[in-house]
């Protein structure tokens, strides 16, 4: 392994910034990008399409029920990928996708088309702001990471107030002009940004965290001398000795609890506000404050994990999102849905650096972004059932209640399971 230098970066100069919050930064920004145009904003689209077509609202949800599925498969894959190539490649591949299929959107014709480029839009962004995107600030970081994965989440905190840009762009030139503009937007904005990623630190005379190694620990010539470098190499296991723990079956249980809470809320959350007398804009406004007070989780558990017992942040998270639910269910005026954002806010942001921070946490970076799109993939059975039992409860009572509970036990059910998972040996 041959020691390269990044243009600029001098290992000794301690005085300029660490690459890897470049690498941050530009994750933040893809991830602000794409949650505006396409993980929030395509519900701005989602009226106009059906008045234009006449499809059914439950053959539209279906795309987005099959893109759960998609990203179950895709996520090893994309793990796998980023494992051996880093996730430069991924990142760029991701924008180029993403932006394709949105602009593809904008010459949509049938429901097939349709489902392709859902399909198309949300494997790119999964490539985008993804695994490779952890992955990289993982490597990255040691001591700091929890923090570093908390900031690197945080880009999507304003995507909710931002919405209205989307809304003014479809209002303004129409729903086909709109995706066309967005997409050819995904590329300006995020190829540039994908290209400031990069592989592993040690690969560039740094260790994690920004710390300068003597220049005598750095060989030209033998990658031995790197590879027994504690300061570069993490103990990490093997897929198939993760596989085999309790740990690894636990986590990924805890976060298909924590999923069924998020994906259900994704989908039906302005329904159900609408269903219990709130307007429009009412319902549109609980998404942007939650959205925005979920950086108090993202910072918040990121940090925390990086100087708390992992587990206990977990069951707290999980904790904030039982109660959060809890006063969701039990609204009656609009004041209570500060404190429902607050919470649920606050679990649902902290849960995305945590997830990162205890899969590399117990397993090692080594094989990172493999074993966290195992652990995604295990999710998905989860991520799949809420939404439609949200929806067949309400079909059933005409009312979302009894699924609220169903939310809120079950996650009240995996706080004790989450104090179950000790780092394996």
């Amino acid at each position: 392994m041959t020691t390269r230098l990044l243009p600029g970066k001098n290992p000794s100069d301690r005085s300029k910034i660490f690459y890897g919050w470049y690498i941050v930064g530009a994750g933040m920004g893809i991830h602000l990008w794409v949650s505006m145009a396409w993980i929030y904003g395509m519900q701005v689209f989602f009226t106009p399409i059906v008045e234009t077509f006449g499809w059914s609202r439950a053959i539209i949800s279906g795309a987005f029920a099959l893109q759960r599925l998609e990203g179950s498969i895709a996520s090893p894959v994309e793990g796998f990928l980023v494992d051996k190539f880093g996730p430069r490649p991924l990142v760029l591949f991701g924008a180029i996708l993403s932006g394709s299929g949105l602009i593809m959107l904008s010459f949509l014709q049938s429901i097939w088309m349709f489902y392709v480029c859902v399909l198309l839009v949300s494997l790119g962004i999964s490539a985008s702001v993804g695994i490779p995107r952890s992955w990289a600030i993982v490597q990255w970081f040691r001591r700091s990471r929890g923090r570093a994965l908390g900031i690197g989440s945080s880009g999507a905190v304003l995507s909710g107030p931002l919405l209205i840009i989307v809304v003014r762009l479809v209002e303004g030139v129409g729903w086909r002009p709109a995706f066309l503009i967005l997409g050819i937007a995904t590329w300006l904005i995020c190829i540039p940004l994908g290209m400031v990623f990069r592989s592993r630190p040690e690969l560039y005379g740094l260790a994690p965290d920004g710390d300068s190694l003597p220049s005598e620990q750095l060989s030209m010539n033998d990658p031995s001398q790197n590879k027994r470098n504690p300061l570069l190499v993490e103990d990490s296991m093997t897929i198939r000795d993760a596989l085999k723990t309790n740990t690894f079956w636990i986590l990924a249980l805890v976060f298909g609890a924590q999923t069924m809470g998020v994906s259900g809320l994704i989908v039906h959350l302005i329904p159900y506000l609408q269903t219990i007398g709130f307007s429009s804009s009412e319902a549109a406004s609980v998404l942007a404050i939650y959205t925005v007070l979920s950086v108090f989780g993202r910072l918040g558990g990121g940090w925390a994990m990086d100087y708390i017992d992992p587990r206990l942040v977990l069951s707290g998270l999980l904790a904030c999102m039982a109660v959060g639910i809890l006063i969701l269910a039990n609204l009656s005026s609009y004041w209570q849905v500060f404190p429902f954002a607050l919470l649920y806010g606050t679990a649902f942001g902290g849960m995305i650096p945590a997830r990162s921070v205890l899969v590399s946490m117990y397993f090692g970076t080594k094989n990172f972004g493999a074993l966290q799109g195992l652990t995604q993939s295990v999710t998905v059975i989860a991520g799949m059932t809420s939404p439609v039992l949200l929806g067949i409860v309400f079909d059933l009572t005409e009312s979302y209640l009894i699924a609220l509970y169903i939310l809120v036990a079950i996650s009240g059910l995996a706080i004790p399971v989450a104090l179950l998972a000790r780092p394996p040996r």
